[in-house]
C-alpha cells in the first residue's frame, strides 16, 4: 500500500520490507481518475519499527523513482500542489458520515466473519470505525471482528464491527482509497471511544501546514 508520495519517491507499506538497493517496478493509481502511474524505483531505506504515534508509518520501505515520465511528473506535481493549497488536508471520504473526522492511519489488520479469516490493512480511522482493504472482502451488512494495533498499545484492538459500505470498481468508487470497505464499530465502550478520540486529537495536532513538500505524514525517501 502506498502511504505517501513526492516527485522523488514514495513510502510503501509492505511487511517484511524490501532490502535497500532492491530495484522494483511500481504501478499505482492517483485520485485524478486517469491511467495508473508506472515507474521503476529503488528501495532507499526500510522501517521495521512499531507505530508509536498516530502519524508514524507502518512497516515498509522508502523508494526513489528512477523512471517517471514527463506526464507522470506533471500529475504528481499537480496532486502535491493541490495538497499544499489546502489549509488542512482532506482526511476522509465525505460519506457515509460527513460530520465525523477520519484520519489517515495505515496498519496491518485481520478480519474474521462468516466467510472465514482475511488479512489486510487499515487505511483510515475514526471514532466510529475504520476503512480497510482485505482479500477477500466481507459483504455489505456482514457482522465481523476486526483486529489491529493502535499506536502505543501492547494489546490488539479487537472489536466487533459491521460492514457499512463498499468501495469497489464502478462509477461510485472513491479513487483516493483502494478497493475495500468501511467498518462501523459495534457497541464501543466509553474507554474505547476516549482512546480513539485521543488518537485522532493527537493526529490533528500534528497536521502539516502550508508548504509541506509531500502528500503524507512523514518523509518517504
Amino acid at each position: 500500500m502506498l502511504c505517501n508520495l513526492s516527485l522523488l519517491g514514495a513510502y510503501v507499506h509492505v511487511d517484511p520490507p524490501l532490502e535497500p538497493g532492491t530495484r522494483v517496478g511500481m504501478r499505482f493509481l492517483l485520485p485524478d481518475g486517469q491511467l495508473p502511474v508506472a515507474s521503476e524505483a529503488t528501495v532507499t531505506w526500510i522501517n521495521h519499527g512499531a507505530q508509536g504515534s498516530a502519524t508514524a508509518l507502518p512497516a515498509g520501505c522508502g523508494v526513489r523513482f528512477t523512471g517517471l515520465g514527463p506526464e507522470e511528473v506533471r500529475r504528481i506535481s499537480t496532486l502535491v500542489a493541490n495538497f499544499q493549497s489546502e489549509p488542512r488536508p482532506q482526511l476522509a471520504r465525505p460519506e457515509p458520515q460527513p460530520d465525523k473526522v477520519r484520519i489517515p492511519f495505515v496498519t496491518p489488520c485481520v478480519v474474521s466473519g462468516p466467510r472465514g479469516l482475511a488479512r489486510g490493512s487499515v487505511c483510515n480511522l475514526s471514532a466510529n470505525g475504520v476503512f480497510i482493504t482485505a482479500d477477500p472482502l466481507p459483504e455489505l451488512g456482514e457482522a465481523v471482528i476486526v483486529a489491529f494495533r493502535l499506536p502505543g498499545e501492547e494489546d490488539l484492538f479487537e472489536r466487533a464491527a459491521v460492514v457499512a459500505w463498499l468501495n469497489c470498481d464502478g462509477p461510485g468508487r472513491v479513487r483516493a482509497l483502494p478497493p475495500g470497505c468501511g467498518l462501523r464499530f459495534a457497541n464501543l465502550s466509553e474507554p474505547d471511544r476516549e482512546l480513539l478520540a485521543t488518537l485522532i486529537h493527537e493526529f490533528m495536532g500534528q497536521l502539516p501546514r502550508r508548504g509541506a513538500a509531500r502528500v503524507g505524514p512523514e518523509p518517504a525517501a
